[in-house]
């Protein structure tokens, strides 16, 4: 019968530590600095049953409260699609980088979004000196019965943070990224958006599993036409160059 000496013993014991760390270390998921006048006013909705897997072969499902997030599909293509085109979300055709599509179930029927993503390099002088910088944007459109409810626009250069705007329920809000997370760390890809009017009426965070936040005094289907186009947030991959 073999056997293990002491010198493989130490070794293996070594093995399973580090695998241990590093596995209780993916279990503690990094999680997005939470503004204060967005914990303190806003009620909070957690995502669970989402895998932390992601494109074309995963199942990207989840629950959101009283929602759910199913049928992701990476695949999409916007020039095939019926409901949606280029120009209603007022991207350039050709410029576009990638697009996905989901459908968001309520307690008053179903919604279906759309995502679209385009970048583009634009180069400018500063003393002689060319410099070129990417320009990031994303936006999301929500329909209910082929009729457009919501919708959100983004734009910002790669390196700094996010603005838009969103529109929903007859009305046009603010929207901001946030970019920093528990502990101080942060890669520069937005943890999450903040939507304000007046006072703050939402925000999202983006990093997975994720959670929203909605003004109290929203109403149905107020509530879900903003978490359809959070959702959509959600499901956004950064750029990875």
């Amino acid at each position: 019968m073999a056997r293990l000496s002491n010198k493989n013993l130490t070794h293996t014991a070594m093995v399973l530590m580090v695998v241990a760390g590093f596995l209780g270390g993916c279990s503690t998921a990094s999680q997005m600095v939470v503004p204060a006048d967005v914990s303190g006013g806003l009620e909070v909705i957690a995502v669970t049953d989402r895998s932390i897997w992601s494109g074309a072969l995963a199942d990207e499902s989840f629950n959101l409260g009283p929602y759910k997030v199913t049928d992701v599909d990476r695949d999409w293509d916007i020039s095939k699609s019926n409901s949606v085109s280029v120009s209603d979300f007022k991207f350039s055709s050709g410029k576009t980088e990638g697009g996905y599509a989901y459908r968001f179930k309520t307690p008053g029927g179903r919604m279906n979004g759309q995502c679209l993503t385009e970048a583009k390099d634009t180069v400018f002088s500063v003393s002689s000196v060319d410099f070129q910088s990417r320009v990031a944007r994303l936006s999301c459109i929500c329909n209910q019965s082929g009729t457009e409810v919501a919708r959100v626009m983004l734009a910002a250069d790669i390196s700094a943070g996010y603005k838009g705007t969103l529109t929903a329920n007859g009305q046009q809000y603010r929207v901001e990224s946030i970019n920093e997370r528990e502990g101080g760390f942060s890669s520069g890809d937005p943890t999450g958006y903040r939507v304000d009017d007046d006072q703050p009426t939402g925000a999202v965070e983006v990093l997975n599993p994720g959670r929203i936040w909605l003004a109290r005094n929203l109403e149905e289907p107020q509530r879900a036409r903003l978490a359809c186009i959070f959702a959509g947030l959600m499901l956004n991959l950064p750029p990875t160059d």
